[in-house]
């Protein structure tokens, strides 16, 4: 029997819950939900909202960089992230994935925000890790000589 992507989402949550949070030492943090109501999680209040995340591209710069775009934000957005840019300090996203039913962690990747574009009504933050694999001299460059575990992932 098969679904239709609207009974697949109504039919008990089956989904993990997906954060994301924007902090700044200084300036404190904003947080979303991915959906329809506001959550309390961890002690902490999710404003609703929709979010996209965009995945890297391929490169052997040693860095990859994420692109997150929030939506109807309200504003707020906007005026948090000129008192950031104000302020100089370096700004966090977090993006956490939460058990549906009993709300626990699940995974949870800590970004350095490195740029972004915010309108009144959306944002777009970009963020970036540092990709191990591809990193170079100082370090070791991972390949399946070195790690065999290398070829069983791709």
């Amino acid at each position: 029997m098969l679904y239709s992507l609207e009974e697949i989402y109504a039919s008990g949550g089956r989904l993990p819950v997906v954060t994301l949070a924007i902090a700044n030492e200084t300036i404190g943090a904003l947080r979303y939900v991915l959906g329809y109501e506001d959550m309390e999680l961890d002690g902490y209040t999710y404003t609703k909202s929709a979010f996209t995340v965009s995945m890297p591209e391929r490169s052997d710069s040693g860095f990859s960089d994420l692109s997150f775009g929030v939506d109807g934000v309200s504003g707020e957005a906007y005026e948090y992230m000129t008192r950031v840019i104000a302020a100089q300090t370096p700004t966090y996203i977090t993006v956490t994935q939460w058990h549906y039913e009993y709300r626990g962690k699940l995974s949870e990747l800590t970004l350095t925000i490195t740029g972004g574009r915010i309108t009144r009504e959306s944002a777009t933050f970009t963020a970036s890790f540092c990709d191990m694999l591809n990193l170079e001299f100082p370090r070791l460059r991972y390949t399946a000589g070195n790690a065999p575990g290398l070829k069983y992932a791709a």
